[in-house]
């Protein structure tokens, strides 16, 4: 895996004093555009990966292996998204789905 699609540990966020205080999870549904900025590991055979919206706002979303990681594992960072995100039977907020914008 290159740099530019390093999923980071813990404790390397740790060690590099990576500041992830602006990131908020997201809080609603809809369609959203944006920028992947960082992935780092999660708990529970999660990924969670970040991203700049167009409309400013800095999200953090987890991502399962059961989703298989919806081919956020390789992605290079910079790509830019189109996100869809819905709400589960639980009212919990998710990325169902992504697609790459070109």
């Amino acid at each position: 895996m290159d740099d530019n699609t390093k999923v980071f540990t813990l404790v390397e966020m740790r060690e590099m004093m990576i500041d992830t205080s602006d990131y908020r999870m997201m809080e609603e549904t809809g369609e959203f555009t944006g920028t992947l900025e960082m992935k780092a590991q999660g708990h529970k055979k999660s990924i969670r990966i970040f991203l700049s919206l167009d409309d400013g706002r800095k999200i953090i979303t987890p991502i399962f292996w059961w989703q298989s990681y919806l081919g956020f594992y390789y992605m290079p960072i910079g790509t830019n998204l189109r996100l869809f995100y819905s709400e589960s039977n639980l009212n919990k907020i998710y990325l169902e789905k992504v697609e790459v914008i070109e």
